[in-house]
């Protein structure tokens, strides 16, 4: 009995010492197989929606940055994104 509860109460706190999330490193190269889509109109690949996914959670960042925001912003940008299902959050 006391062995199983040993048991338990050790699964316990490995349970609440996981990570919930992983963190995303945001890094506007990831983005890099979408610059194809973006400068072009072309339909966006695969690879490009994973990673518009992925990287979904800098976007706000992004926009922030001058260098950025001008393609974050772009019309095709918006579709690509919407192509892929990934909302552009507005921020």
């Amino acid at each position: 009995m006391k062995a199983s509860i040993f048991v338990l109460f050790i699964t316990a706190l490995l349970l609440c010492r996981a990570p919930t999330a992983l963190s995303v490193t945001c890094n506007p190269v990831e983005l890099s197989s979408c610059a194809g889509a973006i400068l072009t109109a072309a339909p966006p690949t695969a690879g490009c929606c994973a990673k518009l996914k992925e990287q979904r959670p800098c976007f706000c960042q992004y926009k922030q940055n001058p260098n950025l925001k001008g393609y974050i912003n772009s019309d095709n940008s918006k579709k690509v994104a919407k192509s892929c299902g990934v909302p552009i959050p507005t921020c």
